[in-house]
């Protein structure tokens, strides 16, 4: 189990459903990097097998593309303002 950081002391934070293939949110993700650190901690269930896992991963740019370490599918973490573009196209 993981202890979570003071929040001041983070400078990313994200806690959010994951899609799959279908659309359907069948996953999700806590993912945090506390400040002076280069490495990620994450905390996902896969959207595509269902796998629980948990780990530090350094990504090298945005968006964020963590690999499930079951199915290796590569899951996309999108900027929060650009997925709710993607759910106004899907209603129009």
């Amino acid at each position: 189990m993981v202890n979570f950081p003071d929040i001041s002391n983070t400078n990313y934070f994200t806690n959010r459903s994951l899609p799959n293939k279908e659309g359907e949110m069948t996953g999700k993700i806590l993912m945090f990097r506390e400040k002076g650190k280069e490495e990620y901690h994450l905390i996902m269930t896969c959207p595509f097998c269902g796998h629980e896992q948990e780990r530090d991963e350094a990504f090298e740019k945005k968006p964020f593309r963590p690999k499930c370490s079951s199915c290796t599918k590569s899951i996309l973490i999108s900027k929060l303002k650009d997925a709710g573009k993607s759910k106004k196209k899907k209603k129009e």
